[in-house]
């Protein structure tokens, strides 16, 4: 395919042109060029009568082909993209693009979380037991248990669990719901008490995340430490998932409402909105039933929608687990609630023990905890699914990988009924037969092996002893095994990798990659904001990051070439003799031995390395200098991003050295006081990033071409001995066209689906040759009458020649 995305990070140039851009070239000139039909004085055809028998086929034949010049035209524009709408030629401020030097922000950790907890003084005394066994003491994890009124225990009171805290009166609050419980006023508003218990504290300062839950919510804190990462704590957000059931969902409650037993998370700055509007918003809301309703109505006054995360479980149902738990989605689990209403979760032990076991392996591998894996075994013809740190069952006969994915009905759903349509998810029988029961193993024990170079964790299964009805089936039985062994390797990156799938088009039979490499870079090594460039002066150029880019060029400007070995992110720079247009003896190379002194909001080491900015040009009017400038070939019809770097390794003293930037001889950057930029401290890069049009203008007349400059400014000191100008490096980097691509503005699988598809081709060839007999015998039985010759002005069919190179296939559109 034409369509191409090279990576940032390479440097190679591909010469390729489109064939299909010639074809489009050559049907544009033809178009163009396709004379009329020819007129006397009296405005008719040459050809004398209306009326003639061959002026009728001379009419058929003619539209015959205006159809197919029709069709050609309509192919052929379906492949000239439209032209991107300039700009308006507003004049603004450049825009200069800050550097990655800024010290990148610690990760969001437990410490970072605060959790504000639900609990009743009359059932505090059992749930607590919960609470411990996913609750990290000794300041690790921050939080609050909110009962409704003190009590007298002093095991709740230890380091053990969180603080206990006693909620405000909320009598004053009107409750308007038949047959609810108003506790719900009170346990809505401790997101806002948990606020204002940080409100002013020291603890305050590392807040990001409040997390609300129940006494009977149990979270796996790893994976909600992996989830909240995923988003930008310094905005609003509103994270958690609705019910399992439907009708909870659909008539009581919402699907886009986080249910609270389940858990959710708010960030931290939308928390504190929350809790100045909270009292006033429940007092809108007397009728609804329950404390997470009214979270979700306020959160519908802020405009802040539910962001769904499928790890928090509700578990809006009764019985058994095992159907749900076995085939969790995939994501990382992040709580289990209504504990004491389910089953527990191993059976022949109680809850809390249960709950103890799950958190063996949550320890030694929580990312990959209940994630299911489906393998078969031909010897046996068995199906098994493993669903790790949890059970492993094995089922006879081949079972389809889709339908091990939907839960069983090992459970009721949330009113008692066994009508699994009012679940919000898919279901399946246990069993269809009783050949092909599951033999469920359940997990046991589980410990990591670091005898060898790769730690290993090995996990114990045990098969569950129940009855199973016999089988006639000639298949091998299961149950004659007593306990499984699951070797696996911990994968705690499981849930931050990057995943690339190359798949087929549809009407091919294979997809294939060379290599592929991946390098770590800073977040804003391309950032989303540039300058524009052009001859009607400057503009803000927004969505940068989300451009695909080639490097074409990656200058050291005045020093030696830089080699990978010698670059933070294994680049190559070359030299800028190449590419300088103005003579060596009208600027000077100037070197550096001291340090280079990065900073915040400056550029960084991994945006430029020390052997850039410690070498560089500088230009001074003794030498007769009036620009500095450098050329680079490239292809017309893209737009391209330029990256100048700067570093202050030639002046004296700060506040002397100003100087003007151009690109293509357009003034992009007036008076750069690069002291400025660089906070008042030489020896300091900075960058600046401009985007540029290949395209002809004044300054350019072929677009083939990019020219870089600098030059002083009228604020330039008249120290003859003073620098005037100064560039450390350049890079110049290709931007996607309009089509996603930087190859061209046609991909393969477009031509393909654009082309008509065989069986209409023949259609339309069998009906071509019927016209075609028709008008021949038409022809033929009509001869016999014709008296007079009649003729018809020729239509020119000249194709200029347009021998399209790689840069200029663009030239025919634009004439």
């Amino acid at each position: 395919q034409n369509k191409k995305k090279t990576s940032l990070f390479s440097s190679e140039k591909n010469p390729k042109i489109s064939s299909s851009m010639s074809i489009r070239a050559m049907g544009e000139n033809n178009h163009k060029d396709q004379k009329t039909l020819s007129y006397d004085k009296s405005n008719k055809p040459f050809y004398s009568s209306s009326s003639s028998p061959c002026s009728f086929t001379a009419i058929v034949v003619f539209l015959i082909f205006v159809s197919y010049l029709l069709y050609s035209f309509s192919f052929i524009s379906f492949l000239n993209p439209y032209s991107p709408s300039k700009s308006p030629n507003s004049l603004l401020v450049p825009v200069i693009r800050l550097g990655s030097g800024q010290t990148p922000e610690e990760q969001t950790e437990l410490k970072h979380i605060v959790f504000g907890i639900a609990a009743s003084s009359d059932l505090w005394k059992h749930r607590r037991e919960y609470v411990k066994t996913w609750w990290k003491p000794n300041g690790v994890m921050n939080g609050a248990v909110w009962l409704d009124k003190p009590i007298n225990d002093t095991v709740s009171s230890s380091s053990a669990l969180p603080q206990i805290r006693i909620s405000s009166d909320t009598s004053s609050f009107k409750y308007r719901y038949r047959n609810g419980h108003r506790s719900a006023i009170r346990i809505t508003r401790i997101v806002s008490e948990t606020v204002r218990m940080l409100n002013g504290t020291e603890a305050e300062r590392n807040v990001r995340w409040v997390v609300m839950g129940d006494d009977d919510t149990v979270f796996f804190t790893e994976n909600l430490v992996r989830v909240l990462r995923k988003y930008d704590h310094k905005q609003f957000y509103y994270i958690g998932a609705p019910s399992e059931s439907h009708l909870q969902n659909l008539h009581q409650f919402s699907y886009g409402m986080a249910y609270g037993g389940g858990g959710f998370a708010i960030s931290y700055p939308l928390a504190k909105v929350l809790e100045k509007m909270q009292d006033r918003c429940i007092e809108r809301y007397s009728d609804l039933y329950g404390s997470d309703d009214r979270i979700h109505a306020c959160m519908a006054e802020l405009g802040v929608p539910l962001t769904k995360e499928v790890g928090f479980h509700q578990f809006d149902v009764y019985g058994n687990l095992l159907g749900l738990l076995s085939v969790h989605p995939q994501a990382p689990i992040v709580s289990i609630h209504h504990l004491d209403v389910v089953d527990p979760i191993f059976p022949k032990t109680n809850r809390v023990n249960a709950l103890k076991k799950l958190m063996i392996p949550a320890k030694l591998d929580s990312a990959s905890l209940v994630q299911q894996s489906v393998c078969y075994d031909k010897s046996h013809q068995w199906t098994m699914s493993i669903s790790w740190g949890y059970t492993v069952q094995i089922t006879r006969t081949y079972m389809p990988a889709r339908m091990m994915e939907v839960p069983t009905r090992t459970f009721n759903d949330w009113h008692l009924r066994s009508d699994f349509t009012n679940l919000a998810f898919n279901t399946r029988p246990v069993t269809w037969t009783d050949c092909q029961r599951p033999r469920v193993f359940y997990f046991s024990h589980a410990f990591s092996n670091s005898s060898s170079s790769d730690t290993t964790t090995i996990s114990q299964y045990l098969r569950h002893d129940e009855w199973y009805p016999k089988c006639e089936w000639g298949i091998a039985d299961p149950s004659e095994i007593n306990q499984i062994f699951v070797y696996k390797k911990p994968t705690p990156d499981r849930w931050s990798k990057v995943v690339i799938r190359f798949v087929p088009s549809k009407d091919s039979n294979f997809a294939f990659v060379n290599a592929i490499e991946v390098i770590s870079a800073p977040k804003d090594l391309i950032g989303d904001v540039a300058t524009s460039v052009s001859h009607d002066g400057t503009e803000k150029f927004n969505g940068l990051a989300k451009q695909a880019m080639e490097v074409v060029y990656r200058v050291n400007v005045g020093g030696r070439k830089v080699t990978p070995f010698n670059d933070t992110l294994w680049r190559t720079w070359v030299t800028d003799e190449g590419f300088l247009k103005t003579g060596d003896g009208s600027s000077e190379k100037s070197y550096f031995t001291g340090r280079i002194k990065y900073r915040r909001g400056g550029a960084s080491r991994e945006v430029g390395p020390d052997n850039v900015y410690n070498t560089a040009r500088v230009g001074k009017r003794s030498n007769g200098l009036v620009d500095m400038s450098w050329g680079f070939k490239v292809n017309v019809g893209y737009k391209y991003l330029i990256r100048m770097h700067f570093c202050d390794i030639a002046s004296k003293s700060l506040g002397r050295l100003y100087f003007n930037v151009y690109i293509n001889g357009n003034l992009a950057y007036e008076d750069f006081d690069i002291s400025y930029a660089a906070d008042n401290v030489l020896a300091s890069p900075y960058y600046i990033d401009f985007v540029v049009d290949a395209t002809a203008d004044d300054n350019n007349p072929s677009g083939s071409s990019i020219t870089v400059s600098v030059g002083p400014s009228n604020k330039t000191s008249v120290d003859g001995n003073g620098v005037d100008a100064i560039l450390n490096g350049v890079e110049i980097m290709k931007m996607n066209n309009s089509m996603g691509s930087l190859d061209g503005y046609v991909s393969t699988e477009m031509i393909l689906s654009t082309c008509p598809n065989r069986r209409n081709l023949s259609i339309f060839i069998a009906m071509l040759a019927f016209m075609c007999i028709f008008m021949s015998f038409y022809i033929v039985t009509q001869r016999k009458r014709v008296k007079d010759q009649y003729g018809w002005t020729k239509l020119s069919m000249d194709v200029l020649e347009d021998n399209s190179k790689s840069g200029n296939q663009f030239t025919a559109r634009k004439a």
